[in-house]
């Protein structure tokens, strides 16, 4: 009898094996579609671990290995190098030291466009900064105001990648098309979106140098109207999200006026645990030159939690990778959705 029921009970593990694969390989499969607070972790870590305002040297070290950690993902990652004209500290004019320097100074910028291919003609967008506000004084390492941004894309560019392989592999993709998803993926990781001087304004104000946002200019500068909208590389933006300083442990995020109804409302019914709103305030970010022209744009920020902003204590400290994670999550449910 103890032979019968041993061999009865592999027959039956085999058998529960053989129906328990596919919502294995299902489970693996929403695994990997979820962000992952290790990785995000290890994404913070890495940005604060310098200051790197544009055009430093730590700057365009991280440039390179943001490069090839986006080409390890999958994507077609390009470094877009911009010259402009920025506030020198160096000059007395300013606080420097240097009597015979100008107060202006030309510099190159490095932008890193990354896409993944759809297989719809249309593209979607998500772009934030990636550099640090300039301190002569102060170590400043930007973990919400840039690090959360950068950790969060980072991240999205891992999860689309298998999302795409899982649904190639297992051919669940859309066979319909028409979600979010289906485009183009591409990720603007902007650089110069910090004024050099201490407030925004300071540029324009003091030297006529518009002091702010210069990756975000040089790449909008390079988009086409085509007939059907405008365009990067002949695919019509269909939508752009940018985001900045969404990773404070209070997370309270804010879509800003401005920010396109149609889609802030398709993230709205996304929020699940994630605490965010649309409100009627006007903040100057990275959105700006694409409002100039027309292109369709969600504005996420957080706006609430102020108290570290520009200040030394924008470190890790204040930061919950967890909040990160949920906040991607809802930037995959969604993309996964209908345009």
């Amino acid at each position: 009898m103890a032979a019968v029921f041993v061999k009865k009970f592999f027959g039956l593990a085999c058998v529960t094996t053989a129906l328990m694969a596919p919502v294995m390989a299902l489970e693996a499969e929403q695994d990997t579609a979820n962000f992952n607070v290790e990785k995000i972790e290890q994404a913070m870590k890495r940005f604060v671990r310098a200051p790197h305002p544009m055009a430093s040297a730590e700057q365009k070290k991280y440039t390179q290995e943001l490069k090839a950690t986006l080409s390890k993902e999958g994507w077609d990652a390009q470094i877009q190098k911009f010259k402009t004209k920025i506030p020198n500290v160096a000059a007395e004019r300013l606080g420097g030291k240097d009597k015979k320097a100008n107060a202006v100074k030309e510099v190159e910028g490095e932008n890193i466009i990354a896409q993944l291919k759809g297989s719809d003609r249309c593209l979607i967008m998500v772009g934030g900064h990636y550099d640090t506000k300039y301190y002569a004084n102060m170590r400043f390492v930007g973990a919400n105001d840039g690090g959360s941004s950068t950790a969060a894309m980072l991240e999205l560019a891992r999860v689309v990648s298998s999302i795409r392989k899982s649904e190639e592999k297992n051919r669940t993709a859309n066979a319909e098309g028409g979600r979010f998803l289906d485009c183009t993926i591409g990720l603007a990781f902007f650089d110069g979106e910090e004024a050099t001087l201490a407030d925004w304004n300071d540029g324009e104000r003091l030297l006529g140098v518009k002091d702010n946002i210069h990756g975000s200019r040089a790449f909008a500068a390079t988009l086409e109207r085509q007939f059907d909208g405008i365009a990067y590389k002949g695919l019509p933006i269909k939508g752009l999200l940018i985001i900045d300083m969404i990773g404070h442990k209070d997370q309270n995020l804010f879509i800003t006026q401005g920010s396109n109804p149609q889609l802030a409302q398709k993230i709205l019914t996304q929020k699940a645990s994630v605490k965010i709103a649309a409100v009627n305030i006007l903040i100057e970010d990275d959105h700006l030159p694409f409002a100039q022209i027309g292109v369709p744009f969600v504005h996420i920020i957080d706006w609430t939690n102020l108290a570290e902003w520009h200040t030394a204590n924008d470190t890790l400290d204040i930061i919950s990778n967890k909040n990160i994670a949920n906040f991607g999550d809802l930037l995959v449910r969604f993309l996964r959705q209908k345009r």
